[in-house]
């Protein structure tokens, strides 16, 4: 193990431990608090870094981690989640769990990133899911699934569905078929209503309207 290892996990620790306050600011609503609960120095030090020594003697970064936004969050047995986006430098996203006691402070990211089945070739980056706790015993993930735009020359120019993932745990995701809708070809902001009856077995097209 790398000695530069140990000075940049206690960085990390110590961001974990700090304790939240509220400031003075009144709308009487919501509080405000003095620190965001997750920012890019959150991100765990062996997502960084190659650790071994031999391998990357001056310790470089190998995954630097541009920011940590637009998570999901929901409540489970007494503890907040979050499934957040993590933006690399390379602007491509992925998701990662992280997990506090109070929903305040004290949020730490899992020791592995979420991994989605590989089932949509064409997609080219996916960020921002939104969660729910579903009737039918499931926990759904919404989010935008973003691929190259196939009819406009622009290699920025992207078309953005809404991708569907299940899990019960938030360690093990099933991957759905994309949102279909009527009216509009890109959706990046759905939301799925806990109630609703919308998945009767294997579903192939799901037709909703846009949120």
């Amino acid at each position: 193990m790398h000695k530069q290892y140990y000075i940049e996990k206690e960085k990390v620790d110590r961001l974990v431990a700090r304790k939240n306050q509220k400031t003075q600011w009144y709308n009487g609503i919501y509080d405000r608090y003095e620190y965001p609960v997750l920012t890019r120095e959150f991100a765990p030090v062996h997502w960084r870094y190659d650790l071994d020594e031999k391998t990357n003697p001056n310790f470089q970064e190998r995954l630097g981690i541009n920011a940590v936004m637009n998570s999901g969050a929901i409540k489970l047995n007494g503890k907040y989640y979050l499934v957040v986006r993590v933006e690399g430098n390379d602007r491509k996203s992925f998701f990662a769990v992280a997990e506090s006691d109070n929903g305040i402070d004290g949020f730490h990211f899992w020791d592995y990133p979420v991994v989605l089945p590989d089932t949509c070739p064409e997609e080219t980056n996916v960020y921002d899911m939104r969660l729910t706790q579903h009737e039918d015993g499931w926990i759904y993930g919404v989010f935008c699934s973003e691929s190259k735009d196939p009819d406009n020359s622009d290699l920025s120019a992207a078309v953005a569905e809404a991708g569907i993932v299940r899990t019960k745990d938030l360690k093990t995701w099933e991957r759905l078929d994309n949102l279909k809708t009527l009216q509009s070809p890109q959706q990046r902001n759905v939301c799925l209503h806990p109630e609703f009856s919308l998945f009767p077995s294997a579903r192939k097209e799901w037709e909703m309207s846009p949120m």
